[in-house]
C-alpha cells in the first residue's frame, strides 16, 4: 500500500518536509537565543535606570559632542540635573500615547548654573487643543531653582516613515525630540542628551503633565515568535505521515475496484458493450 513512498517525486517530497522540519526547529532555537539575550539585557537596562542617579558629565563627558556622537551605553543612566525651568521655550512632543490615550508629551529646558541647558521631557498631557501650543494649562514647570532626577535619552531622528518637522522658524511642536533641530531656536546650547524625568523638587504642583515610564525592551515578542516556529515543526512532523496514510488508503481503494473494461482476464462476451453481444446483436439473432 505504501510502495509510492518509492517513488522520485515522493523521494523529494520526503527530503523537502524533512528540510522544512529542521529549518523551523533551528528558527526556534534561534529566537530562543535571542528572547534569552534581550531578556537579560532588559534586567541589566532595568538595574541601570534603577540606579542612584549620577551627575550628567560623569556620563556623557563633554557637553560639546554632537547628539548623534552620545555612546549608547548612554541611554537609560539615571541621572541628576539642577537648573531653573525655561517655560518660554517649552515644546510639545507629538502623537504620544499613554494607556491606549493620545497625547503628547512636554519637553522643556532646564537652564543649569553654567548656562547650558538640559531638555527634560517633564510627563504627558491629553490630546487636546491645548497640547498643540505652550503654555500648557495646568502643566506649568515649577518656577526657581529645581533638582531634576531621571533616565537620559539619545536624540530621536526619523526614519523611513514619519512626519517631518519644517526646517526653519521657531516651532512650538515636534514630531520627534530632535535635538539638532530643537537646538536651532533655542538662544543657548543644550546638552547631547535628553532626560526622562521620574522626579523632581519642588515636586509638580498637580498630577499634569502625568510622569512617563520607562519603557525598554520587551523580549515576549521572540518568546512568541519561537513558540510559533516550533508549533510550525510540529505540524509539518505530524502531518506529513497523516497525508501519506490518507494518499495510501485512496490508492488502495482504487486498486480494489478497477474499471471493468481495463480487466484483462474478463471475457469479452460478458460485457455488454463487446462485439456481438449488444441488445441490437441478439434483435437479428431472434428474427
Amino acid at each position: 500500500m505504501y510502495r509510492f513512498l518509492r517513488k522520485p517525486l515522493w523521494l523529494l517530497s520526503h527530503v523537502l518536509i524533512a528540510a522544512l522540519v529542521v529549518t523551523l526547529i533551528g528558527l526556534g532555537f534561534w529566537q530562543r537565543s535571542r528572547y534569552l539575550e534581550e531578556r537579560q539585557e532588559s534586567e541589566q537596562l532595568q538595574t541601570i535606570a534603577r540606579a542612584a542617579p549620577v551627575g550628567l558629565t560623569a556620563v556623557i563627558g563633554d557637553s560639546e559632542i554632537e547628539p548623534a556622537a552620545v555612546k549608547e551605553s548612554a541611554r537609560y543612566r539615571r541621572v541628576e540635573v539642577t537648573g531653573v525651568y525655561d517655560s518660554a521655550n517649552e515644546v510639545a512632543i507629538l502623537n504620544r500615547s499613554r494607556g491606549g490615550a493620545p497625547g503628547a508629551w512636554v519637553m522643556t529646558p532646564l537652564v543649569q548654573a553654567d548656562g547650558t541647558a538640559v531638555p527634560i521631557v517633564r510627563g504627558w498631557i491629553p490630546l487636546e487643543p491645548s497640547a498643540q501650543n505652550p503654555p500648557f494649562p495646568g502643566s506649568e514647570a515649577p518656577t526657581g531653582q529645581v533638582s531634576v532626577t531621571g533616565n537620559i535619552q539619545l536624540t530621536q531622528q526619523r526614519g523611513s516613515f514619519g512626519s517631518v518637522d519644517p526646517n526653519q522658524g521657531e516651532l512650538s511642536a515636534l514630531s520627534r525630540v530632535d535635538l539638532d533641530r530643537y537646538a536651532e531656536q533655542l538662544p543657548y546650547s543644550i546638552e547631547p542628551v535628553w532626560v526622562l524625568l521620574d522626579g523632581q523638587t519642588p515636586a509638580q504642583a498637580n498630577d499634569s503633565p502625568a510622569v512617563i515610564e520607562l519603557q525598554t525592551k520587551d523580549p515576549s515578542q521572540n518568546f512568541s515568535y519561537m513558540l510559533q516556529w516550533w508549533i510550525f515543526a510540529l505540524i509539518a512532523l505530524c502531518g506529513y505521515p497523516l497525508v501519506l496514510r490518507m494518499v495510501a488508503r485512496n490508492k488502495a481503494k482504487g486498486d480494489q475496484t478497477p474499471a471493468e473494461d481495463d480487466d484483462p482476464d474478463r471475457d469479452p462476451d460478458e460485457i455488454p458493450w463487446a462485439v456481438g453481444a449488444g441488445p441490437e446483436h441478439e434483435a437479428s439473432s431472434n428474427s
